[in-house]
């Protein structure tokens, strides 16, 4: 397995790709106007990208636990377009060498991370001590300065940022290895929030010094309130990927602690929402989630036609239209059936076992629900 996965690690950094592009749900009553301008719009962009990567991550490192060297290769082939997005949001603000010279840095950070991840589970311990030296000793400093020079970003707080997001993945890479799952996802959700902090830091940064390319406030409460609506909704449909694959897979004790993470996100979402709509609104959104995701894991685990067909009703008939009368009632018009309809597909490809496509599909997913997040907010996405 050694040998598979560590192809892959090395050819990190030479993949690339995009994902298509996703046409966004329209009109909401509850415009607000802090969160609706280019500031605001780079500092949802930019905690997601940086999010994602995690999630990325988090997914190889299960992809090379249990040694699916095709899954590998998909979200490997993702985390490359994560960097090619991350390189054109970037570029637009501080030019192309100096947008340039961050991605590099990037790159050779997510190969470092593979590195150490592939030696982790491999058990080769030389290995693995030799990628964390080259993250704490070249991404780390090299990254800092990409960040600093041109963003007047101070060094120290920086290397603060960075640390923090290498102590963290490296972190849940261990619980993989260790066969902890209750610890991987609570270790990946702390992650998550690191790295979509990292990116409104960065982003409050890059409005400072850009003012006349992004007008607006980055650091008003309705930019935050976006950023971070918005990253919950990417991490929702990642966690939920993650429980339907294990689930799928009949893992029990990683669809277990999966489902964990999940309904705790599930209660993060709703505050987030009831921070926009009222309490109540809070309180239901939470249900009603959850509600489709237990339609959507009874799905995945599955065992005959019968029980699958059952599920997939309960989801068209019952969850999902409820969940679309929920949002009308906050006039928020989006196609929750499109959404829904996305995310049977992911399961369908972890169930066929079509790795190929599966990384591409799940990044167009988690895109779907992030949508629904910007309608709430008033924002065009």
């Amino acid at each position: 397995m050694l040998k598979v996965l560590a192809a892959y690690a090395a050819g990190v950094v030479c993949l690339a790709g995009c994902a298509s592009t996703i046409a966004l749900p329209t009109t909401s009553a509850s415009s607000v106007p802090s969160a609706n301008s280019p500031a605001a719009d780079v500092r949802a962009r930019m905690a997601l990208v940086m999010g994602e990567q995690t999630y990325v991550v988090a997914k190889l490192t299960v992809a090379a636990a249990i040694g699916r060297k095709d899954e590998f290769g998909s979200y490997a082939d993702l985390l490359a377009a994560n960097g090619v997005e991350l390189n054109g949001v970037l570029s637009k603000a501080v030019g192309e060498t100096a947008g340039q010279r961050f991605v590099q840095s990037w790159t050779r950070g997510n190969s470092f991370f593979v590195d150490y991840m592939v030696a982790v589970t491999t058990r080769q311990q030389d290995l693995a001590d030799a990628a964390m030296m080259n993250l704490n000793t070249e991404y780390v400093p090299q990254m800092a300065q990409s960040l600093s020079t041109p963003l007047n970003i101070s060094t120290s707080s920086a290397n603060r940022m960075l640390t923090d997001q290498v102590t963290t993945i490296k972190q849940f890479i261990d619980d993989a290895a260790a066969g902890t799952p209750s610890a991987f996802y609570a270790d990946v959700r702390a992650a998550y929030a690191k790295s979509t902090a990292m990116g409104g830091s960065i982003a409050e940064a890059t409005v400072w010094k850009f003012p006349d390319k992004y007008p607006g406030d980055a650091t008003a409460q309705g930019s935050k309130t976006r950023a971070q609506l918005d990253a919950l909704l990417q991490e929702h449909a990642f966690l939920l990927s993650m429980t339907t694959d294990a689930a799928s897979s009949g893992a029990t004790a990683e669809a277990g602690a999966a489902t964990s993470s999940l309904q705790a996100n599930a209660q993060d979402l709703s505050h987030a929402i009831a921070s926009i709509f009222g309490s109540q609104a809070g309180t239901r959104a939470a249900q009603l989630w959850s509600d489709q995701d237990k339609s959507f894991v009874a799905y995945a685990s599955a065992a005959d036609d019968t029980t699958k067909s059952t599920a997939l009703n309960a989801l068209n008939q019952t969850s999902t239209p409820a969940l679309t009368e929920f949002l009308n009632g906050l006039h928020v018009t989006a196609d929750v059936a499109s959404v829904a309809h996305q995310t049977i597909g992911v399961i369908d490809d972890q169930r066929a076992k079509s790795y190929s496509v599966l990384a591409a599909e799940d990044r167009q997913s988690a895109a779907l629900l992030v949508s629904i997040g910007d309608v709430m907010m008033g924002a065009s996405g």
